[in-house]
């Protein structure tokens, strides 16, 4: 099954009064695990369960993954004209299959529903970009518990897809990220672009992600400090300090091989699919 709308929140039960645990993005595969009355229970390629609304899921044959969002978001439209309004508006690296890129401005795309429908060619292009231009990009996106797209991320959605466009799929919460063998113990030197920062109360109570930049900077998500946005921090400022009195005393670092990994992006001159 797959995703049919941009994105669909997955909760810790089938009803609208439990928790969010984590979203499901538009033309995601899922697993379908259980049914109870509207809702699915679901199992995305991390392996992360939840219930999610029937409605959202859609399903088809194999679905072909042929071009991305390369902007925060994009409108997709019924017909080759914005003055009639889009049809949804998709997040940040939500993919599309291609039927048609004839046209110097827009690309028919197949919907998983089967329906067509028409993308601008400018909001799908890929650019080169760094690490830290990539991360960049989001900064003031809102914070958002179980966010992992480009309308509203929490901090392990967001370090999740950035590592995505390394080729390194990582776990969904930060507690899981941090056991990842490939990950190695940041112990003496500085800290490197695309470091892992985790916090908490201890080793085994990890409760926030961010990614290491430059200096003394990083990037993360939180609603901490009345600033519920994706933006930059200081490792030296108070609450990021991991001194006495803060909500996180525990602070470690982490580092991945990825000094040799492009940005992965799709092609940027796709063949005409027929």
């Amino acid at each position: 099954m797959y995703v049919s709308c941009p994105f669909a929140e997955m909760r810790e039960a089938p009803s609208r009064d439990a928790k969010v645990c984590s979203q499901t993005i538009f033309s995601e595969e899922v697993q379908l695990l259980d049914l109870s009355g509207s809702w699915a229970l679901i199992k995305t390629l991390d392996n992360y369960t939840g219930w999610t609304l029937k409605k959202a899921l859609v399903e088809c044959k194999a679905y072909s993954k042929d071009i991305e969002i390369s902007r925060l978001s994009a409108a997709v439209y019924e017909r080759k004209d914005v003055e009639y309004g889009p049809l949804m508006i998709l997040p940040f690296g939500a993919k599309l299959q291609l039927v048609d890129a004839s046209d110097p401005r827009w690309n028919e795309v197949c919907l998983p529903s089967g329906k067509r429908a028409f993308v601008q060619k400018g909001d799908v292009l890929g650019k080169p970009f760094d690490l830290a231009t990539f991360g960049n990009q989001f900064l003031g996106v809102p914070y958002l518990w179980g966010g992992r797209t480009s309308f509203g991320f929490d901090c392990s959605g967001f370090i999740q897809m950035v590592y995505g466009r390394l080729g390194i799929e990582l776990a969904r919460d930060a507690k899981e990220q941090i056991l990842d063998y490939r990950a190695n113990v940041v112990e003496d030197g500085p800290c490197v672009l695309g470091d892992l920062i985790f916090w908490g109360k201890s080793e085994s109570e990890i409760q926030h992600v961010g990614m290491f930049l430059e200096k003394e900077y990083f990037i993360h998500t939180s609603s901490r400090e009345n600033m519920p946005y994706l933006r930059l921090s200081k490792l030296t400022d108070l609450e990021w300090s991991a001194g006495k009195g803060v909500a996180y005393p525990f602070r470690t670092f982490r580092r991945f091989d990825i000094a040799s990994r492009p940005l992965l992006q799709l092609p940027h001159d796709l063949p005409l699919v027929l």
